[in-house]
């Protein structure tokens, strides 16, 4: 949620200083309480978010276009990837998003009968109590 937070005040085009006036209103510490004080602090965390480096290269693709001479019409492509398990190293090791991971599956319901189940995360779905299910069996 601070995370939420933090992506709508980057993107939302509101300025630095109307930012930090935000950030530092006695509601918006007492209600979020966010971990960050100022749009710079926001930065700072978000560039120690890099991780691993990309790497990159070009390819060519035929599209299902054809020129005027009827032949597919051929797009260079650059791809970029990242070795996913420097990349789960990197976020596991950052202290700045901890409080936000989850390692097992939860239940959360929108009412106290529990008949409605709230599905809005990946640790929420069946596909994660299936998997920490298989895992143990394994």
């Amino acid at each position: 949620q601070e995370w939420a937070l933090a992506e709508w005040l980057m993107t939302s085009s509101t300025s630095q200083t109307k930012v930090d006036c935000f950030l530092n209103m006695l509601i918006t510490r007492q209600c979020i309480s966010p971990s960050y004080k100022d749009k710079r602090i926001i930065l700072q965390k978000i560039d120690r978010l890099q991780g691993p480096t990309c790497k990159c290269c070009t390819i060519m693709v035929k599209v299902d276009v054809v020129d005027e001479k009827g032949k597919p019409i051929e797009e260079d492509l650059d791809i970029c990837c990242r070795n996913p398990v420097e990349y789960v190293h990197e976020l596991i090791g950052n202290p700045d998003i901890w409080d936000a991971m989850k390692y097992g599956p939860e239940c959360l319901f929108s009412d106290e009968s529990e008949q409605e189940e709230i599905i809005n995360e990946m640790w929420i779905t069946q596909w994660w109590w299936d998997t920490q299910v298989r895992a143990l069996v394994l």
